[in-house]
């Protein structure tokens, strides 16, 4: 059996396309270790929403949905970086970064407010919501007519057959 689809590899890609665009840091929501120093971005995933029509195993199609948010202290500072992200998805780079992985983005959401009150301090945040469509490398290893032998002989053998 093959490996399933590799989240880590493309969000790698991901990351590294937010990173060179906006200088900025993005790292998974809830993630261990310190918090990055302000502004940031974070991302989580939906990994599986399956396409009825294309629901199968081998290469199969389907879709994630990739929450991206913005940090700040100012609430003007993450809607601006909020819509600088978004805006990144619809841009020929990211497309591009599609076709070499597999992926294209089908939806950009609407961008909200996502205040977070910590303590004394309130983090301001915003957020959108970003439908990529993928197709998963993943193959059964399942036996065929060619892996089926007779006395020693592969089936799939013609030759040996005349």
């Amino acid at each position: 059996m093959d490996k399933p689809f590799d989240w880590k590899a493309l969000m790698a890609k991901i990351k590294g396309l937010i990173k060179q665009e906006t200088g900025m840091d993005c790292i998974v929501e809830g993630g261990m270790g310190p918090q990055l120093p302000y502004p940031f971005f974070t991302y989580q995933i939906k990994p599986y929403i399956p396409i009825g029509i294309t629901h199968n195993v081998d290469h199969e199609e389907f879709e994630a949905d990739l929450n991206l948010m913005a940090h700040s202290q100012s609430v003007n500072k993450a809607c601006s970086l909020c819509y600088m992200l978004a805006k990144l998805f619809e841009t020929q780079q990211m497309d591009y970064l599609g076709d070499e992985n597999n992926f294209y983005v089908v939806e950009i959401g609407d961008i909200d407010s996502s205040d977070n009150v910590i303590t004394a301090q309130v983090e301001r945040r915003a957020e959108f919501t970003v439908r990529l469509r993928l197709l998963d490398t993943f193959e059964d290893k399942t036996n065929t007519i060619g892996d089926i032998g007779i006395n020693g002989a592969n089936l799939s053998d013609k030759d040996k057959y005349k």
